[in-house]
């Protein structure tokens, strides 16, 4: 899936990596002091050794990191800045953790002794269910849901959604009236693209008949 590489530019070679459970994982930051700091899309905040990739701590951040850290002193002091806060591209409809917070700066140093903050669990709905549609069009609204939908929010039930969410999870009333939001719906000032013009009802239709279609197929699966 991810991982951290360390290559060796006189040698021309990999030195070592380190897998991780998910792509887009945070940028890094080599000190002086050879280590190597570098946030996890699982939510973890992780130093190794830089010329051997050995982990030499970590601590938990709470939700998937993106960004690289920094470190500054302070009157003699080296302290290490981290922000923490799930997004970007991939980070639409994918994520790592089961953990969520607000966007967050940590700052570490030695010696510290603040105590981190609480982490939330994720809150999903229950799969979708309920929703009438004709199976006939299910075929048409996979090729319609890949083309226009699936970028952002993932595959109906098999996703867990990330910084948008999972359709399959949501109440079926939104699915019900997705054309409320498909054609210049409430979403649009939020930066959802308005598919007037570029979709018709009866497609929406076949989109809806692939999300209630997949839910019901995966259901028992589910339920294990």
């Amino acid at each position: 899936m991810g991982r951290l590489l360390a290559w060796d530019p006189v040698k021309q070679k990999e030195a070592w990596r380190v897998e991780h459970v998910s792509p887009w994982n945070g940028g890094t930051l080599t000190t002086a002091g050879n280590l190597v700091f570098q946030g996890t899309a699982d939510g973890r905040f992780v130093a190794y050794d830089a010329a051997s990739g050995k982990k030499l701590w970590e601590s938990p951040v709470g939700t998937g990191v993106v960004a690289a850290p920094s470190t500054y002193m302070v009157d003699g002091k080296q302290y290490v800045s981290i922000a923490v806060g799930w997004g970007g591209v991939y980070g639409l409809s994918g994520r790592a953790s089961d953990k969520q917070m607000p966007g967050t700066v940590y700052t570490f140093a030695l010696g510290g002794t603040a105590k981190l903050p609480e982490f939330v669990e994720y809150r999903m709905g229950k799969l979708i269910q309920g929703v009438k549609y004709d199976p006939a069009k299910v075929p048409e609204g996979t090729a319609l849901y890949v083309a226009n939908c699936y970028a952002c929010h993932g595959m109906p039930g098999v996703q867990k959604g990330g910084a948008l969410p999972n359709l399959a999870y949501l109440d079926p009333g939104y699915i019900e009236n997705l054309s409320t939001f498909i054609f210049n719906g409430p979403a649009t000032s939020r930066g959802m693209p308005d598919f007037t013009g570029k979709l018709t009802d009866d497609q929406v239709d076949a989109i809806k008949a692939f999300i209630q279609g997949v839910a019901d197929s995966i259901r028992p699966q589910a339920a294990q």
